[in-house]
């Protein structure tokens, strides 16, 4: 396991590397060959933030959480992931027997709506932050349960059966959206 931890306004004593070393063992029992795993440490206010992305036969996994105390969220965005992660491998579990059982047709139903002119504009946003992602060929169900993982509203994939660009989106009522462009 390959670990990397920054400190942002906060010093990484070696205490705290060794803490998040055992910690981080913990997510080993779901992929014996983790290959990456990304931690940033950091102060907000009153608040200790600890985020790690791990990288894992071609999965990848996010997570942040923030409290008073370092170990404290070091524990909880540990036991964010490791939740993250048994549920991915129960759904690898029931998708693997699913498809031995049924056929593979999806059915998806979109709604697209248009959205209403707002009064009192405000000042156009701005990009703060920017995420990479490498964009592999995988199916719709891959792609909603990396997005699961990943714990976002959105995803975009390079879908298997089309070769195509799409997004996956999640829904208020837990169902998702699909997006897919015309030639």
């Amino acid at each position: 396991m390959q670990l990397s931890i920054v400190g942002r306004r906060v010093e990484v004593s070696e205490a705290i590397r060794e803490y998040l070393e055992k910690r981080l063992m913990k997510l080993k029992k779901y992929f014996p060959r983790v290959i990456d795993v990304h931690v940033v440490l950091y102060t907000q206010k009153i608040n200790q933030v600890a985020e790690v992305t791990v990288k894992a036969n071609g999965l990848v996994i996010h997570g942040e959480e923030k409290s008073e105390d370092l170990y404290a969220s070091i524990d909880k965005v540990v036991d964010k992931l490791d939740a993250q992660l048994r549920k991915h491998k129960e759904r690898l579990v029931d998708h693997q027997s699913k498809k031995t059982k049924e056929d593979l047709g999806i059915n998806l139903n979109v709604s697209v709506f248009e959205k209403e002119d707002i009064e009192g504009m405000r000042p156009s946003p701005q990009v703060i932050h920017t995420k990479r992602f490498t964009i592999k060929p995988m199916s719709v169900d891959e792609a909603a349960m990396q997005m699961d993982l990943i714990d976002q509203e959105f995803l975009v994939f390079k879908n298997s059966t089309n070769e195509r660009l799409n997004v996956i989106y999640r829904l208020k009522d837990g169902n998702y959206g699909l997006i897919e462009p015309d030639a």
